[in-house]
């Protein structure tokens, strides 16, 4: 489970030994698994795709953590997991881990907790964070060595606004406590979330905060360690901010900018199908009109606007063009929302279009002398890979390469790297980045740029009553 990267606070542990009856007694290292399962469990990398509300462990992961056979025989003890008795090989997917009714009574009391001291960093085997370390692992997923990122100098460290956080943790936490009582929850979104993702938001929120109030990184700041991918993408590993959702990040980082590279995967895709010959003509026309061609899809599909975007995206990566309740697209709009979105005529032309390009691309592209593809940041895949594993790799080549680009021209101002874009400190110089984009890579790229503020009629700050008397912990 990335021992060295997967990072917990000291005192969570404390509280796990004083709360979980057992817990105490098992070997640390195993105490500390424990921790680390239920401390990153609930983060977006860790959600099941089959069974809802549980986590994803690889039997290698626990195997490595507890040994051969053994974590089934701990957590017999310990009674820490219910676990799902069905996986499956062929459709790629592990049991599902939920915490037991006690753990997660010991998780919840503790992230109710208003932290007022500074608490200790955990490594995997309980080792005490004596000093930040680099911002980008120094083996890849691959365990090969990376070097491309010398310049990413400010990564490790982003800073958070602690008094926008916690307001927003509050406003949630009454929202949660609402739904428990029966009372309908004001709206957050167009839709009504549900209890689960409330309460899902305001344990994500509290987490962020106990994490921007450790020793080692300091008060308002929050650690993150990233690890390149195959293809040369980084991704934050445990409790982070690139992958938190969008509300948590806007709280945490307001004040700051915000860079995206505009509509990145499908730009990137269209210039290069172009380099082979083939013209994407409903992709441009998306391109050009890419607000109203979302509104389109998402009125006809009775979908919402952000969903019409996920769906646009996950075609593009080889998501079944079909209403099997388990194809990525179906599970999540649902079926019938499926059912009318592959009929609509915008959205099969870009289907179309991918395939034509994919189909040209692939063709095209030049062949290392063992036949492997190499993407624009010196990162080769086989020619055995699906054909959207390879696409996919190609296209995240050049984003990481543009990302990348950014970093080495502001290596002190980029704090923290999402997929397509950045946040920054201070505002940078949009132009100057797109054209040193182009000169990298060949491909143009825009790039949007945003102030990250709270919205003065956002929820958290409409439910706030500045009389109210701050509760007792």
């Amino acid at each position: 489970m990335g021992q060295r990267d997967d990072l917990i606070p000291e005192d969570f542990l404390h509280h796990l030994q004083k709360t979980v009856p057992g817990f105490k007694g098992e070997e640390v290292k195993h105490q500390m698994a424990l921790a680390r399962m239920s401390w990153n469990g609930s983060s977006k990398r860790r959600q099941h795709l089959h069974f809802d509300g549980h986590a994803s462990f690889t039997h290698q992961e626990l195997e490595a953590d507890f040994g051969r056979g053994k974590f089934a025989e701990i957590n017999g003890r310990v009674e820490f997991f219910s676990v799902t008795p069905n996986w499956s090989v062929d459709r790629s997917y592990t049991k599902g881990y939920l915490l037991s009714d006690l753990a997660r009574q010991s998780r919840d009391a503790y992230l109710s907790t208003d932290w007022r001291k500074l608490t200790k960093l955990l490594s995997g085997d309980g080792t005490k964070l004596k000093s930040l370390p680099a911002a980008v692992a120094s083996k890849d997923m691959g365990g090969m060595t990376t070097t491309a990122w010398r310049n990413a100098k400010a990564l490790n460290k982003a800073r958070v606004d602690l008094a926008s956080l916690a307001a927003l943790r509050r406003w949630l936490v009454q929202r949660r406590d609402d739904w428990r009582a029966g009372r309908a929850p004001v709206s957050l979104f167009s839709d009504i979330p549900s209890l689960e993702r409330i309460e899902w938001l305001a344990d994500t929120t509290a987490q962020i905060i106990r994490m921007a109030k450790t020793d080692v990184v300091g008060n308002g700041y929050v650690l993150h360690r990233y690890v390149q991918a195959k293809s040369g993408r980084l991704y934050a590993k445990g409790i982070n901010l690139q992958t938190a959702p969008t509300i948590i990040k806007e709280a945490a980082l307001a004040g700051l900018w915000e860079y995206d590279f505009a509509n990145c995967h499908y730009a990137i895709l269209a210039q290069m199908a172009a380099k082979f010959g083939y013209q994407c003509k409903a992709i441009e026309h998306y391109l050009a009109h890419k607000k109203a061609t979302r509104e389109a899809i998402a009125e006809q599909a009775g979908i919402t606007f952000d969903q019409a975007k996920v769906c646009l995206l996950a075609v593009m990566y080889g998501a079944r063009a079909s209403e099997w309740h388990e194809s990525a697209i179906p599970d999540a709009i649902g079926v019938e929302g499926a059912r009318r979105l592959y009929q609509i005529e915008q959205f099969v032309e870009i289907k179309s279009d991918i395939q034509g390009a994919r189909q040209a691309i692939l063709k095209g592209w030049p062949r290392t002398a063992n036949g492997r593809l190499t993407n624009a940041f010196g990162k080769a895949i086989s020619t055995t890979a699906k054909s959207e594993e390879r696409l996919a790799h190609l296209i995240q080549g050049v984003e990481a390469k543009a990302l990348k680009t950014a970093i080495d021209l502001y290596p002190d101002s980029i704090v923290l790297l999402q997929h397509d874009g950045f946040a920054a400190s201070a505002r940078l110089d949009s132009k100057a980045i797109e054209a040193a984009v182009f000169d990298a890579t060949s491909y143009r790229m825009e790039l949007e740029e945003e102030r990250i503020q709270i919205d003065p009629d956002a929820y958290f700050l409409k439910t706030q009553n500045p009389k109210r008397k701050r509760p007792k912990h």
